[in-house]
Order: C-alpha cells, then structure tokens, then sequence
C-alpha cells in the first residue's frame, strides 16, 4: 500500500509544483524524488534512475530526436518553409472545409509544444467564411492539428513507447492509431463541419506546380520516416532532415539558427519522463499488484482502469508524456503475449491521449482560445458534443483489435 500511496501523493503534487517558473522537466524530476522517498527507495535506486537516463542509448536517441525534432520546426517557421506550405495548400485545395481540416493536420506535422497556435490563424480565417462560432472553429483546429502525434513515429510519445514495451512493433502501432484517428475525425466532421455551407475558393491556375512544390517543402518533415522505413535510426534521419532545411531555406546563419532552435524544454521533459519511469519499474508492489489485477478481472475492468487513470493523469498535467510514463511500463512488464500488449499499448495511448487533449492544461487549447477570443466554457461545450462518441470508439476498437489478432 505504501507504493500506491507514494504514487497518488507525487501525482496529486505535481499540479501544484509551479511548472511554469521550473518547467515541466525540472517538476517531473521533483515529482520523482517525492515518489521514490515516500515509497521507501534507496538512495542509490534514484541515482541509478536517473543515471540510466543516459547510459541507456534508447532513451538517450529518444532525447536526441525529440531536440532535433523542435529544430526542424524552428527553421521550417523561421525560414518561411512554413508560410509557403500553407499558400500551396491554398492553391491545391479549393474547398473551405477540405483547408479548415487539412491545414491545422500539416502544421501539426512540426511536433513542438502549443503547435496549434500556428494554425490558429488560418483555421480561425476558414471558420469565419464557413460561418463558424469562434469556439468551433477552435475544436476543429484542435482535432485536426493532433492527427500527426497518432501516426508519425519520430514524436517524442511515439518513439518512447519501444524504449518501455519492449516487442511492441512502432508500425504496427501507428496502423492500429489510424483506425482511432479515422474515428475522431469522421466524429469531428459530422459533429462540426458536415452542416456549415460549402465555400469553394476561386479555381488556381499552376494547381500541379503547388503540389509539387508542398512536396519539397514538406520533405524535412517526411524523410526522417522514409528513411527510418528503409532501415536509417531516426537520430540519423533527423540530420538528414536538417541538410534539406539548409538546401531548401535561406541558408542565411544557418549555425545560428540551429542553436536558436536548440530549445531544452521538451529534453528535459522527456529526460523528466525516462526518470520516473525507471523508478515506477522498481516499484515491486506496484507491478505485482498489476499482474494480479490483469490475471483476475474481467475483460471490461481493465480498459476500464486504464481509461480512469490515463485521463487521471493526463488532464491533472496538461500533457500525454506523464500518463504513458506511469501505465506503459506496467504494461510491459505483464507477462502476456506481445499481440496483447500491442492492443493494450494502442489503449493507454488513447487514453493518454484524450486526458492530455481535454485538460484544462493543454497548452495547444489555452493558446488557440487567447488567439480566436472565445472562453474556455464555450469550448468545452463542443468538446461534450463529441467527446462520448470518442470513448465509445476507443473500446470498440479495443476489442475488434483483440478480436482481429486473437488475444
């Protein structure tokens, strides 16, 4: 009792550790140490915690990638790579609601925190000549904008997972989050746009030329997982990756610019993640506690648990990173077949997912709520309309997957 104890009065911190002034990292680190002190952890078990953050190489690539990833998207803005990807789209689309949608998915492309504030402006620009309440307009940006975070494997949620669920194939992953991000998407549609009026921008002339020119500047996002497909690590990819900004962009200090883009923000938070995930799998109690609840529940029990404490954790931190940090590594260490733990992984990423998403601290919400002038109350109330068709959808493809892989 005293680790699950441990474990409910670190979490029950953390929302009152001033995040802001410390940064996520630096408080994931302090809830750490709270965590590993009240559950009676030796001394030398938090330092080997911490100390395992860099002598293991994946989660080391992991922090790695996900710095290089927050480069590529300071010099995709900073160059103006970014501003011509969103007039190519314009001139490729011609209809409102196919921009409204697809704008805020490309720009979530650039995995960086608070991301939707870039497509804040144009989603805002579509919903007012769809005719759309300012607090529509936000969920749609909101919905469409997180598309990415399901289905490229070098974001920092996707490339973790591995490090902690070992077996678990990273593809086979992505081809079970489609079908969530179908789901999602065809709800946010029906519920949000399928009644506004149809508003077709004026034919463009050169409409291939704009193709193929979003296909060039769209390659420092898509090569890193070409690349990784054919057998390149991401970290490698990534410096790929940053080459073609170089060949594509200004090149103007570009030495500078990679410093510039070198935030340390999102490491820390990832290094803060590995840290107390390497002291919840010392938790003995804990894990064992897990085993027996997998081995004796009923089939609808355990999702069920998964769901409470995946929104639990997400919406008291505003983030994806702590729910998975805590529940995936329990989950990899159950002993049950690797298709199993592939299904419960697509899970708890959901999960994960909608406590981040519909949290108060979601920091891609607060900022596209300042941007389009609505109150966080308005936009609630579309959340509402969408959010029980969402969860029901995750537990019908929770067990059609079960089903379909037969575990």
């Amino acid at each position: 009792m005293r680790q699950f104890a441990a474990i409910l009065i670190a979490f029950c911190l953390l929302p009152f550790i001033p995040k802001k002034k410390l940064g996520l990292g630096p408080a994931l680190f302090l809830c750490g140490v709270i965590l590993a002190l009240i559950a009676g952890l030796a001394p030398i078990e938090l330092w080997q915690s911490f100390a395992e953050i860099f002598t293991e190489w994946s989660s080391l690539e992991t922090i790695i990638v996900v710095a290089q990833v927050g480069i590529l998207g300071y010099l995709l803005k900073n160059y103006g790579i970014l501003d011509r990807i969103v007039e190519n789209l314009k001139r490729v689309f011609s209809s409102s609601k196919v921009i409204i949608m697809v704008l805020p998915a490309v720009m979530g492309l650039l995995s960086v925190p608070g991301g939707a504030y870039l497509s804040a402006p144009f989603a805002d620009s579509v919903g007012e000549e769809l005719g759309l309440p300012s607090a529509r307009r936000a969920v749609v940006n909101l919905s469409f904008r997180h598309i990415a975070m399901f289905i490229l494997p070098y974001t920092g949620t996707m490339i973790f997972i591995p490090t902690v669920v070992p077996g678990v194939n990273l593809y086979m992953l992505i081809l079970l989050n489609i079908g969530f991000v179908i789901c999602m998407q065809v709800i946010s549609y029906i519920i949000y746009l399928s009644r506004a009026p149809r508003v077709r921008a004026p034919k463009q002339k050169g409409r291939g030329k704009a193709l193929l020119m979003l296909l060039f500047d769209l390659s420092p996002v898509y090569m890193m997982v070409v690349l990784n497909i054919f057998g390149l690590p991401l970290y490698l990819g990534g410096f790929v990756c940053m080459a073609l900004c170089f060949v594509i962009g200004c090149r103007k200090d570009f030495p500078r610019q990679l410093l510039k883009g070198l935030g340390l923000g999102t490491p820390l938070m990832m290094a803060g993640i590995y840290f107390l995930q390497h002291i919840i799998v010392r938790l003995d109690d804990v894990t064992a506690a897990v085993i027996h609840l997998f081995g004796v529940s009923s089939g609808f029990a355990v999702p069920l648990v998964i769901s409470v404490a995946s929104i639990l954790f997400g919406a008291t931190t505003g983030h994806i990173m702590v729910p998975l940090g805590v529940i995936l590594p329990l989950v990899g260490a159950l002993p049950i077949a690797v298709e199993l733990k592939l299904v419960y992984t697509f899970f708890v990423f959901v999960w994960g997912f909608l406590g981040y998403y519909y949290s108060p601290l979601h920091l891609c919400q607060l900022l596209t709520v300042k941007y389009m002038g609505c109150k966080n109350w308005d936009v609630y109330k579309e959340h509402l309309k969408a959010m029980p068709f969402v969860a029901v959808s995750s537990y019908l493809l929770f067990y059609l997957y079960r089903f379909l892989l037969g575990v």
